[in-house]
């Protein structure tokens, strides 16, 4: 691909001897703070305080942010100088307004490079748009944004309409005219006039948006009995003032309100593409690497830069420490070109990284990457077992969420196999047997030690209820085991998580319950016979493959209790010296490899103890005997670090260990078997990343999410579902007020955001389900402090709303003597509009009254022929009926039915 000079946003050398603003200048080189600016014309204006997070649509804005390594900035930092040896991470973003002249565009561009030669040209640089700004972009507005429109900026006129939308961030839009062209039913309006300032609740839009909204509106107007809430759909109910005033600005005989949502939706990218900049006859072309999953090595040459392009999710513009001053000034011109080039959207998000200053947002994108930065951020999981007990990971919540350890698993478990046709509780044993075939249900009673209140306060859980799906298991039996496990958790009456993981994908806890005597097997042929607690457990005799059934080959994995387990494996086709085995045949034998290390060594002879009396063979020095037992379990000569090797080697039977390097870098094998051991890493070695919060939600059956960056627990609202990534386990935490509609559906949403997710997930990884105020210690740990007070005198949505109604002479649609009483309440009932309950009649999309009369195959796709009048507007169904629906859904199906088709609805 190549890029002409025409085509970038800041042309090559266009300054050559960069001048830095005195406005800049202003600022400690090291220190940690928080600045913005506005472009007005030719001139930059440093925004005072007050009025961060308000932008106006006409204009452009440069943010700086500089905060210590794996910390965060936001609207409220207190600018502090640090030691230079403090390492800062610097942020640079540009903020382009939808109505910003292209003079604007050209001086915020000139500027940010001004700002960036000031710190070295090391700065992250974000390029953002109105509607469109990255997650870090929103994460320093706590509060959220409002952008005003500019053109009214000077004009005396006083009445003003905005959209107000975002289940995280709120954003409050002005717009530029007072017209239902700019409703949506996923939108909460504010109609401001000289006298009144009017609440417009769409039917789709969140409770949390609702409440925000309202919040925001009491700021606006102090005096209660100058609001008003109107519902979507019963702005006849008004009384009879308010709507005579509502009229004059937004006839109600005019009325339009957009069923989806005009914000358009961001496509999901999980190829991401990579381009070397190379210069040819002094024209910018770029290579396309051949990568299927990008790596830092793919950033091979210093010396220049690389294009990342994740489309909807940014394009990256990566620049070596060693690239020209040219490079470094280019980039941001460079990629908007690209974006030209490929013809993305205006909006697509445009950010520059200057290596060795790669934020986590990068970062992340590469799942083996290992740099200084990540380090910063990934503390590694300790490998002393002894430290874990179960008072001290009570006692140090961040201690069991880099662990992922609740308590030592020593508490009390009741194991429910489940099979195609029953639920079976399985008795108590030293070992425990799965197989692969089968889901399993763990009822678990977490132990606390501690005396103290406020310890046993800590771990923040009694119980846990986990299910493991075996790799084998059909979907009929999995979703036997959920139906099971959920059912356990729905009822629970003692605070519990639910913890659904797969075969492959265990939890630390997990596995720490069975301190390493978890037996993995591929069917029920071996699983044992009696069900006694000694050590001599027989084998059921059914076959498998042919192979003599009572002969089986464990591979043992971890080097600890809370990852280790041994998995039955057939055929054996390779062993290599880090790993160790277990063969039970006649005998039970003990196979460790050379490099194998003393603590796995430890937990095959206790898995091998299990199964009988047992001998330990090492590499090297195995008798005649053990390859005998292996052979039958073999279907070719086996694989020893690489090496062909068969029972007959050598004449004393012991086995021919090669130089060779193993089969691949990590010393797994390469055969059968190799399926397993691709994913299944112990839990200690996979990459640990710094956690990620999401707000996430679905509207119209499609997912929605938004990160939140430099989250506390103060950023988890009780009327929003979110789901913390915790890398090896994705937790889904439950708000108390969160919507009945999407509470059922939390399983799907943990599964949309894994499958959905810029980055590579595997779709199996652990989902833990928390309700608020159950929250387990490894989840609490993930935040700097808990309080577990914090919601206590939370006021929701509903609340909120009766309060406003309840107000000294306050006006709600509907009513207006200023005291609690039903909004358009039926039998002293609250509508339905206030409790948003998904099957209620105000649930469902609206349409005109002409657009429902029409024939069957014109309606509207979503329309049941047979029930067109809940598409009805509530204002719409009292004039054609002259009832509520609520009277209209009383009376006899035969009498409902008659005037549906009188009003031609039938």
């Amino acid at each position: 691909m190549e890029i002409s000079s025409k085509e970038m946003e800041v042309r090559p050398n266009t300054i050559a001897d960069v001048k830095v603003d005195a406005s800049f200048r202003r600022i400690p080189k090291n220190a940690i703070c928080f600045h913005v600016w506005k472009i007005d014309e030719d001139r930059l204006e440093a925004e005072p305080k007050a009025q961060y997070g308000t932008f106006v649509d006409d204009c452009a804005y440069i943010i700086y942010a500089a905060a210590a390594a794996g910390t965060y900035v936001n609207q409220d930092t207190i600018t502090r100088e640090v030691k230079p040896s403090v390492n800062l991470e610097r942020f640079i973003h540009f903020w382009l307004g939808e109505n910003v002249s292209e003079q604007k565009r050209s001086n915020v561009a000139h500027k940010i490079q001004e700002l960036d030669s000031y710190f070295n040209n090391v700065a992250v640089e974000y390029r953002e748009t109105q509607g469109n700004e990255s997650a870090r972009f929103l994460s320093y507005f706590k509060k959220g944004i409002t952008i005003k429109c500019g053109q009214h900026l000077n004009s005396a006129e006083q009445n003003r309409l905005y959209q107000v939308y975002g289940r995280k961030w709120l954003r409050c839009i002005e717009m530029p005219t007072i017209s239902w062209e700019h409703f949506g039913a996923d939108f909460v309006m504010l109609l401001a006039t000289a006298n009144h300032l009017y609440v417009w609740i769409g039917r789709s839009s969140s409770n949390v948006e609702r409440r925000n909204a309202i919040e925001l509106a009491n700021k606006w107007q102090k005096d209660n009995t100058k609001l008003t809430i109107v519902d979507d759909g019963y702005e006849q109910s008004m009384p009879e003032k308010r709507k005579n005033e509502w009229n004059t600005f937004l006839p109600l005989s005019q009325r339009s309100v957009c069923q989806n949502s005009p914000i358009p939706e961001k496509p999901i990218c999980n190829k991401l593409k990579i381009y070397k900049c190379c210069y040819r006859n002094n024209r910018l072309h770029l290579d396309q690497l051949d990568v299927v999953i990008p790596t830092r090595e793919d950033f091979s040459d210093s010396s220049t830069a690389y294009v990342l392009d994740g489309f909807a999710q940014g394009i990256w513009l990566w620049v070596g420490s060693q690239a020209s001053q040219q490079d470094k000034t280019n980039a941001m011109g460079n990629g908007r070109a690209f974006v030209k080039k490929k013809k993305y959207p205006y909006s697509t998000p445009v950010i520059r990284v200057v290596e060795g200053h790669e934020p986590a947002e990068f970062i992340r994108l590469f799942p083996s990457w290992h740099g200084d930065c990540n380090e910063l951020q990934m503390k590694p999981s300790s490998t002393i077992l002894g430290k874990f007990d179960s008072m001290t990971l009570c006692q140090r919540p961040k201690m069991a969420a880099e662990t992922q350890l609740i308590d030592d698993g020593s508490g009390e478990r009741k194991i429910f196999r489940i099979t195609k046709d029953q639920v079976i509780e399985m008795p108590t044993t030293k070992a425990v047997y799965f197989t692969t075939l089968n889901s399993y249900v763990v009822q678990y009673t977490v132990v606390s030690w501690s005396m103290n209140p406020n310890d046993s306060e800590s771990v923040g859980i009694k119980q846990i209820i986990y299910q493991w799906n075996g790799s084998e298991a059909s979907t009929e039996i999995t979703n036997k085991a959920e139906n099971f496990a959920k059912n356990l958790f729905d009822t629970a009456n003692q605070k519990t998580m639910f913890v659904q993981m797969s075969e492959y994908d265990e939890t630390p806890h997990f596995l720490q319950m069975f301190e390493g005597k978890l037996i993995i097997l591929l069917s029920e042929r071996s699983l044992p016979h009696n069900n006694n607690n000694n050590n001599n457990n027989h084998i059921i005799s059914n076959g498998l493959n042919g192979h003599d059934s009572e002969s089986l080959v464990l591979k043992v994995f971890g080097d600890s209790t809370y990852n280790a387990k041994a998995v039955e494996v057939f055929p054996l086709s390779s062993m290599s010296a880090k790993e160790c085995f277990v063969v039970k045949s006649q005998h039970v034998w003990v196979w460790c490899g050379q490099s194998s290390t003393g603590d796995a060594r430890e937990l095959a002879k206790n898995i091998g103890a299990l199964l009988g009396e047992s001998s330990l063979v090492l590499e090297g020095k195995e008798p005649k005997e053990f390859w005998r037992s292996v052979t039958n379990l073999m279907n070719q000569s086996l694989i020893m670090n690489g090496v062909n090797h068969s029972p007959n080697t050598s004449s004393n039977g012991s086995s021919s260990i090669g130089t060779a390097s193993p089969i691949n870098s990590n010393g797994s094998s390469c055969g059968t078997t190799l399926q397993y051991l691709g994913s299944c890493s112990p839990p200690s070695v996979k990459p640990r990343f710094q956690a990620q919060l999401f707000a996430v939600w679905n509207l119209r059956n499609k997912f929605f999410s938004e990160e939140i960056l430099g989250y506390d627990q103060t950023d988890l609202s009780p009327e929003c579902m979110y789901v913390l990534d915790a890398g090896i386990i994705t937790y889904v935490w439950l708000g108390k007020y969160v919507s009945s509609h999407e509470k059922v559906k939390y399983m799907n949403m943990a599964q949309n955001y894994l499958e959905t997710v810029p980055i590579a997930r595997r779709p199996t990884t652990a989902i833990g389900v928390i309700h608020q105020n159950d929250e387990p210690n490894v989840f609490k740990g993930f935040f700097n402090s808990w309080n577990t007070g914090m919601w206590n005198n939370y006021i929701n949505y509903e609340q909120k709303r009766q309060m406003v109604s309840s107000g000294q002479s306050v006006i709600t649609n509907g009513t207006g003597n200023g005291v609690a009483l039903p909004v358009n309440g039926v039998n002293g009932k609250l509508p339905p509009s206030i409790l948003n309950n998904q099957k209620d009649f105000d649930r469902h999309q609206k349409y005109p009254i002409v657009m429902l009369q029409q024939e069957i195959d014109l309606l509207p796709e979503e329309v049941n022929p047979l029930k067109r009048e809940v598409h009805l507007t509530h204002d719409d169904f009292v004039s054609l009926f002259n009832m509520s629906f609520y009277e209209f859904d009383e009376l006899p199906a035969w009498k409902q039915q008659e005037l549906k088709k009188k009003h031609k609805l039938f």
